[in-house]
């Protein structure tokens, strides 16, 4: 293969040019077809676009503020509208030029530089992309020059990092049809696709020898080529594959091999291949197998028998040096590279893959399939296995378990604490696999969605918190030092050590420092200096001086025995937070096993600086039951009922506090329904679509949102907050808050809001409403009645 300073000086002769969808449009274009005019308007529309029609087209005649329109007029076509082409990951570029001229925000995201070029993904090198890329262009030209197609081009899996913490996986479609391959000079006779192949191997696809018989420069490529990216990251047979991986230890090796052998041949459509997995490790440097992984790889277990150490050693190293997908397919030829050419040839072997898996970066296994006949490998085959490769490095990364063959088993093991309100979804689910296994099939795991729910989300988080937890720490640190100083100068009154003044200005420094800010630097500074530079001193005193070691043993006395510092504070502000969420989750999950009872729906709750969580409801939720709007109403309701009840029993615990907290109460009004899936590799439910992700997003944002206008939180203490977008949502729970008002369980104050435009969440508004206080709740409250009643 070339050089990569030779593939990135590489030029084509490509020219931007939309005749021939300008072409499609006429044949497309029928007067007495309704559904087509839209076609001839376009026609008429592009005449006043008359630089969009000439060729070739440049670039900039393209982004010209006057042909813009033409322009969208073009991408409209090309791309309907959906209401949702900002998630969509496009992008349209000269023939075979992946730098585009247009794309959505989602590709430029995820493919392009701050440059606008294409970034090359880390599991992908500029060699693979270009081979990758000469497929695509032979391809077109043997289909429109030669009338000969070629096999499938599986698109390049690319990896790419995302904010939510975790790769995805995509693989980017290239449509072509709109590019017309035009010969420049007189082309040689081809009659047959093997001309293109690898005179020692005929599966191989040699792209030097393509580039010698058809040089690039005898072609000129006019028109433009669409891009288009689908994420892989929930692949059913890759969520298979994880399944099993994921629960290995409770199977034998034989089994769990068995079905990660079924998932490489149903996607190589190899059925007669041998599949292995050997499990690397790295312990101080050095790459390890352990007993239970041996057993996976399918070269060890047959290459080394017992005591064959030397021959272990050797597929170790062979295993172990795999730094890019090998295609070994003659191993007679390849016997002075690998050692153990001879077994291999004694087994059968004839063709081998070997596939590094890696996960963050190390290599964690090696995927090794091999053949038995000649010629059953394609070099393609390489390309397809990325389809797998993300699957079985997390996988072998996570040392999990194989799937249990009966349905409460599978259920035991492939899933978490299932909410009984979906149990019965996972029943099916795992009925149906069992019963495809019985007839000899190969089941797969099929996707858990649940179609248009509705969410509800509250959240009563503590006010200020790391301010709080900061706050108590400084105040741990001023006591010890405090402490410190009142020994260092108590000894340095008695005892002349001029090591005793540099401690005490240490110690008036961090003082002065701590006063201005505490940040987490300092506080590793400060904990350190306790650790390693006043312990040792003090111990040194007290073994030493008689006289000092009465007021060293206070000191250590005042210490925490685990942490080795003063944390009379900070264990009271985590006590005291540990005690308002448990007096909130206890409540929560008491109430809410009484509204379960009105109608079925999902409950699920987070503990972190408060509380938080989600509830879904909905027709598909539930198997027996008819769902009604009246149902999501009521927990509405229930919902603002409950977070009233929450500010009284914050405030009655607020006395019993050992730090006095405050807590904040909001609610995010959300009327669209959504659709929630079962993330196998996270065991959790999560919104399905791209769509929906923004609900996601603007519950991580509005626990932070300000007034707009203002630097004012939203969310405040004895006040409740409803977050919401549309007009209607906010006109229900005004209605509730009326009849809250009359209960008299809300002041008739009612500020209506809108929010500062936060990071990808802009338009929301809020209500915010102040909750009554309780009289026997505040006794300040209740004596000025008792006074007023007397004067009265």
């Amino acid at each position: 293969m070339k050089s990569e300073k030779m593939l990135s000086d590489l030029k084509f002769n490509s020219f931007l040019d939309f005749n021939l969808l300008f072409e499609q449009w006429e044949k497309l274009s029928d007067q007495e077809n309704p559904s087509t005019c839209l076609y001839q308007d376009y026609l008429k529309r592009m005449k006043d676009y008359p630089d969009l029609s000439k060729f070739p087209i440049e670039r900039e005649d393209v982004l010209k503020e006057k042909n813009k329109l033409g322009f969208s007029l073009i991408l409209s076509s090309l791309f309907p509208l959906s209401g949702q082409e900002e998630n969509r990951v496009l992008g349209l570029s000269k023939p075979f030029d992946y730098n585009p001229i247009y794309c959505t925000p989602a590709f430029k995201k995820e493919f392009l530089t701050p440059e606008g070029e294409v970034k090359i993904p880390y599991n992908l090198n500029e060699e693979r992309i270009f081979f990758h890329k000469m497929l695509h262009v032979y391809a077109l030209i043997l289909d429109q020059l030669y009338g000969i197609k070629i096999n499938e081009i599986y698109p390049l899996v690319f990896k790419v990092p995302s904010s939510e913490g975790f790769t995805r996986h995509y693989q980017i479609q290239i449509n072509s049809q709109f590019v017309k391959v035009v010969p420049k000079i007189p082309l040689p006779e081809i009659k047959r696709k093997s001309e293109f192949c690898s005179s020692n191997k005929p599966n191989h696809y040699d792209v030097e020898k393509w580039m010698e018989l058809l040089p690039l420069e005898m072609f000129e490529f006019h028109g433009f080529i669409l891009m288009e990216a689908q994420d892989l990251t929930v692949a059913q047979s890759v969520a298979t594959l994880n399944e099993a991986v994921l629960n290995q230890e409770q199977v034998t090796a034989e089994s769990f091999m068995e079905i990660v052998e079924d998932s490489v041949k149903s996607l190589l459509g190899k059925p007669g291949i041998k599949v292995g997995l050997a499990v690397l490790q790295t312990i101080n440097g050095r790459m390890v197998m352990t007993e239970s992984r041996l057993a996976y790889s399918y070269l060890i277990k047959h290459l080394c028998g017992e005591g064959c150490e030397k021959s272990y050693q050797a597929v170790l190293e062979l295993l172990s040096t795999v730094e890019k997908p090998i295609f070994l397919n003659d191993l007679d030829v390849a016997r002075e590279k690998l050692p153990l050419g001879v077994k291999l040839n004694e087994m059968g072997v004839k063709e081998i893959i070997l596939y590094p898996l890696r996960h963050n970066g190390d290599l964690v296994g090696v995927l090794e399939v091999c053949a038995f006949q000649e010629q059953t490998f394609d070099p393609l085959m390489l390309v397809t296995l990325d389809y797998l490769a993300p699957s079985l490095s997390l996988a072998l990364n996570r040392q999990a378990e194989v799937l249990d063959q009966k349905i409460k088993s599978i259920i035991r093991k492939n899933f978490t604490a299932i909410h009984p309100v979906v149990e019965w979804k996972f029943d099916e689910i795992a009925l149906e696999y069992v019963l495809e296994e019985e007839e000899g099939q190969n089941p797969e795991i099929k996707p858990i969605v649940f179609n248009d729910v509705y969410p509800l989300y509250a959240a009563v988080d503590v006010k200020n918190s790391s301010v709080e937890r900061n706050n108590a720490i400084h105040d741990d640190f001023q006591v010890q030092l405090a402490l410190a100083r009142k020994v260092l100068q108590k000894a340095k009154e008695v005892h002349f050590l001029p090591l005793l003044d540099r401690l005490i200005d240490q110690i008036e420094e961090f003082e002065k420092r701590i006063n201005f800010m505490l940040v987490s630097d300092e506080e590793v500074k400060i904990t350190d200096f306790f650790h390693f530079d006043l312990e040792p001193a003090f111990n040194y005193l007290k073994n030493n001086f008689e006289d000092l070691e009465g007021d060293v043993n206070t000191y250590f006395e005042a210490l925490d025995p685990k942490l080795g510092v003063v944390s009379t504070n900070r264990k009271s502000f985590e006590q005291s937070l540990a005690k308002i969420n448990q007096v909130i989750g206890n409540y929560l999950e008491k109430e809410e096993a009484k509204v379960q009872q009105m109608f079925p729906h999902y409950f699920e709750k987070f503990k972190t600086d408060g509380i938080e969580y989600n509830i879904y409801i909905g027709q598909s939720l539930v198997k027996d039951q008819k769902y009604d709007p009246l149902y999501l109403k009521n927990l509405r309701l229930w919902q603002l009922q409950t977070l009233i009840e929450t500010v009284h029993l914050v405030a009655r615990q607020k006395n019993e506090l050992e730090h006095p907290l405050d807590v904040t109460q909001m609610i995010l009004a959300h009327s669209t329904p959504i659709s929630i899936s079962f993330r196998l590799d996270e065991r959790k439910f999560d919104v399905e679509g791209a769509y929906n992700i923004r609900y996601e997003i603007i519950k991580k944002r509005i626990d932070k949102a300000l007034v707009k206008g203002t630097r004012e939180r939203l969310n405040q203490p004895g006040k409740i907050a409803i977050v919401y977008a549309q007009e209607k949502e906010a006109r229900e729970y005004l209605d509730f808050i009326k009849y809250l008002q009359n209960k008299d369980l809300l002041t008739k104050e009612v500020e209506e809001l809108e929010l500062e435009e936060m990071q990808g969440v802009y338009g929301m508004k809020a209500i915010r409403v102040t909750v009554k206080e309780r009289i026997h709740e505040n006794p300040e409250i209740f004596s000025k009645l008792i006074a007023e009643r007397k004067e009265g």
